[in-house]
């Protein structure tokens, strides 16, 4: 059970310790471009090519930041743990500090070799089979290792970027490898990149788009049931029918670092804009989700009709302003690491004494917001009284004085270009309250109005009842009192971590 010390400093925003993070010895310019980091369970993994040659054997790096966080020192180094005798062309820390994962894509030879290792290096178990190409990152759950790779055919002609046909589950403990095929469908083909990670352990969460080659790029997200009483479920197809913007992140499924189970899955879809979180009841199907027409596809409305909209859900999805870190960890325990460029023009950057990283582009400046879909700590915070959360406001000033957080139970939809509002109440009442929300915020933004300490975002009296059957969430500018660049964070258990680059060590922020 996590102490109440721990839970409101993670509310606050503020770290109450920053530890240096030096940078592995063998982290160049020439290797950095090919560096694979991996943060879990308080630790942190590189393995890097051993010469400039991308193709060379892989040395792995590795700082245990456990030890680290309750001593006195201020620094965490980085050890070289094991020299491999292969080109690791992906790596993953496993779950519970009990190893690393590695995949090996032999691609003249057409074979994908799967190894688990002790810290040493030294091989545990392995597994090897036919492929012809791998997409995407490890996925790791427990005993299960997770990788999309293209098996039995050609590479296709097509504006895909992603080719994979097929998601390989290895478990661990029984040896058993289990191929399971991407589901399609023929009316609106899906591409992906293959960014996959576990829902439950019996399903996984595919995050990709529609072929561009047959209509616009919509965001899909899929679930695909692997374990052998599923199999013969076409599992769920969730379709976005509003613009979707390419990017680096687009596509992309929020990576666990901690072994921790989470009620949600996170799939950014709307490069460094929009992001969809899902109560994994709605991918497993245990959370019915009713079809409903598409708009505005193709001429026909009903085409799509058997689709699932867990991006509008009203009780049990949350689609909000943002980006997540695409390739690194950002979900641990429901906590939720995002960032948010912002307008310099329009929002008065006095207004944000949080975290403000070196402009990202010509215009805009970046914000980290730490969001909190814990349904048990959101309900202990809305069932607070009046002078219960004064009080809380004030231990949050103690803690931070830049603190600013946000406890929402208000229904609306982050849509591409304004909130839309989901409760769908024409009273004059709730009019009145949506217009004072937006005035409030504009004001703010300009720097006109401050931005309080807590606030609750409620729905007016009378109009909050049906909360217990919504996802809440809280939402904590986070305030870093060290940052480098803020382009390479991760989220752990105990930790924000900021990476090194070959030029300057990382930083450790322990909450």
């Amino acid at each position: 059970m996590e102490e109440e010390a721990v839970r409101m400093r993670w509310l606050s925003g503020r770290p109450r310790r920053v530890l240096n993070l030096r940078r592995p010895s063998g982290l160049s310019q020439m290797n950095s471009y090919h560096a694979q980091w991996s943060v879990m369970d308080d630790q942190v993994m590189v393995a890097l090519p051993s010469t400039a040659n991308a193709s060379s054997p892989s040395t792995v790096y590795m700082a245990d930041l456990k030890g680290c966080l309750n001593g006195d020192g201020d620094t965490v180094e980085f050890s070289r743990t094991a020299e491999l005798p292969f080109s690791a062309t992906r790596s993953r820390l496993l779950s519970n500090r009990k190893g690393f994962v590695t995949a090996e894509f032999r691609q003249s030879q057409g074979e994908l070799i799967l190894r688990t290792h002790e810290w040493s290096g030294s091989v545990d178990r392995e597994k090897a089979l036919p492929a012809e190409a791998v997409d995407g990152e490890i996925a790791v759950h427990g005993s299960s290792v997770a990788l999309c790779a293209r098996i039995g055919v050609q590479k296709p002609s097509t504006n895909c970027r992603g080719t994979s046909t097929h998601v390989i589950i290895w478990d661990m403990d029984t040896g058993d490898l289990n191929r399971v095929e991407i589901p399609q469908d023929e009316r609106a083909p899906q591409c992906h990149r293959g960014s996959i990670q576990f829902a439950t352990p019996s399903h996984l969460a595919l995050g990709g788009h529609v072929d561009p080659c047959y209509d616009k790029p919509y965001a899909v997200l899929r679930s695909i049931p692997i374990a052998p009483s599923e199999q013969q479920n076409p599992g769920r197809y969730f379709h976005h029918h509003e613009n979707f913007d390419y990017g680096n992140d687009h596509d992309a499924i929020a990576v666990p670092g901690s072994c921790a189970r989470n009620a949600v899955i996170v799939h950014h879809h709307h490069h460094q804009n929009r992001f969809t979180v899902a109560d994994v009841g709605l991918l497993t199907g245990e959370i019915p989700s009713v079809p409903e027409p598409t708009p505005r596809y193709f001429t026909d409305p009903d085409y799509h009709k058997d689709l699932f909209h867990v991006f509008s859900d009203k009780t049990s999805a949350r689609t909000l302003n943002g980006a997540i870190f695409d390739r690194l960890p950002a979900l641990a325990g429901n906590r939720l690491l995002v960032r948010q460029h912002l307008d310099e023009y329009g929002h008065d950057q006095d207004s944000y004494h949080g975290f403000k990283a070196p402009h990202s582009s010509q215009g805009t400046f970046q914000v980290l917001y730490l969001y909190d879909f814990d349904q048990g700590r959101c309900k202990a915070l809305r069932q607070l009284s009046p002078p219960e959360r004064r009080a809380l406001e004030e231990r949050l000033k103690e803690l931070n004085p830049d603190a600013r957080v946000t406890v929402a139970s208000r229904m609306f939809y982050a849509s591409v270009e304004d909130e839309d509002d989901m409760e769908k109440d024409p009273s004059p009442e709730w009019e009145a309250h949506v217009r004072e929300l937006w005035e409030v915020d504009q004001a703010r933004q300009r720097g006109e109005a401050t931005f309080p300490t807590l606030e609750f975002d409620d729905a007016p009296k009378g109009r909050d009842d049906d909360t217990s059957t919504r996802m809440l969430f809280t939402r904590s500018m986070v305030c870093l009192p060290r940052v480098r660049e803020g382009e390479a964070l991760a989220l752990t258990t105990s930790a924000v971590v900021e990476l090194p680059s070959p030029e300057a060590d990382g930083y450790v922020h322990c909450f």
